[in-house]
């Protein structure tokens, strides 16, 4: 499945894209367990998919700058700006740490660590 590091830049291709789907489809692993700043944990991939089904259905105008890459054994950190608007939370404007452990190609844990710049 090629290295870690081509498996992060063909990851983020598909984010800029927004295409989530393609991404959960192709990067991540059945188990993969997730996590938004400190909330519960989304575990699974079935639940993964509805909530990043959620966050879609409620986006508009989305743009994605990646600004950071580090890849380091089974892990990688991706920096973000990210600038969208929502249907419930409105404009949005922001900085995203997202840090991956990665097992067989596929991402078993991700977190996401934000805050709105506007």
């Amino acid at each position: 499945m090629g290295n870690l590091k081509e498996q992060v830049y063909k990851l983020n291709e598909l984010i800029k894209q927004y295409k989530f789907d393609e991404a959960l489809n192709k990067f991540y692993n059945d188990e993969v367990i997730t996590l938004e700043n400190e909330t519960r944990p989304t575990i699974g991939l079935p639940a993964y998919r509805e909530a990043a089904k959620r966050y879609i259905e409620n986006v508009s105008n989305y743009s994605a700058e990646l600004k950071s890459v580090i890849v380091s054994d089974n892990m990688s950190v991706c920096e973000w700006h990210y600038r969208f608007d929502h249907k419930q939370w409105g404009k949005w404007d922001c900085i995203q740490l997202s840090l991956q452990r990665w097992k067989d190609g596929k991402i078993v844990h991700e977190w996401h660590h934000y805050g709105a710049l506007s």
